[in-house]
């Protein structure tokens, strides 16, 4: 038996429309923090990731990337600037220990949608629907309680 028993195949999905959720439009919007990694890029450079749920998750999840770590002096300021909003709208006063802490954590956030225009493998211009996070807020929906932990 196949691994691929009705399992539909498409022989031109290059040129179907994504029928998943789509990015946010322009606007304010409840997000949740659903997951938090330090990631390594391609060019070896440490980045602070995290994956935001917005609306509920009626929109594509957005990423944001942190470069915490930069050895250009002004973006690791600037992105320690960033990273430091996101901690005081989650509710921290200071930094966690761990990026995980920030899972489960909502915020508010204002979308901007934008098209990007990019070229594909085979070197064609593409367009896509991206977002950036331009402003966060301390949420109007409170963030599920953390366990209390022992003063010991």
């Amino acid at each position: 038996m196949s691994d691929f028993n009705d399992v539909d195949f498409f022989e031109n999905v290059e040129q179907m429309e994504s029928k998943g959720p789509e990015v946010a439009p322009t606007g304010d919007y409840e997000a949740k923090i659903i997951a938090a990694e330090k990631y390594k890029s391609k060019s070896g450079n440490w980045t602070q990731k995290y994956t935001f749920q917005i609306d509920g998750g009626k929109y594509r999840d957005h990423t944001e990337w942190y470069n915490l770590w930069s050895t250009n002096e002004t973006s690791k300021q600037i992105a320690s600037e960033m990273h430091s909003r996101l901690a005081l709208a989650v509710g921290f006063k200071r930094l966690p220990e761990f990026g995980k802490d920030f899972i489960g954590k909502t915020v508010k956030v204002n979308m901007k949608q934008f098209e990007d225009v990019w070229t594909d493998g085979e070197g064609q211009q593409r367009t896509s629907l991206k977002s950036k996070i331009m402003k966060l807020e301390k949420s109007t929906v409170m963030s599920p309680p953390q366990e209390a932990k022992p003063p010991f």
